[in-house]
């Protein structure tokens, strides 16, 4: 069984992933620059949390 995800959820996450990670960037710093590094890197971070719980999901439905 493969765990799927619908092409909508996928466009419900990338307007909450920029939203997010804006807001942790804009708290953090008050440079332009400096507030759009870290909305890259938390964009990431999450991006890549999200995927490892994805594959695990995927894991353990392929194990049942």
């Amino acid at each position: 069984m493969v765990v799927s995800m619908s092409l909508g959820y996928l466009f419900m996450y990338l307007p909450l992933l920029a939203a997010v990670s804006f807001v942790i960037g804009a708290s953090r710093h008050e440079q332009k620059h400096l507030i759009l590094e870290q909305t890259k890197r938390t964009a990431i971070w999450v991006t890549s949390f999200m995927l490892g719980i994805y594959v695990v999901l995927q894991l353990v439905s392929w194990m049942v």
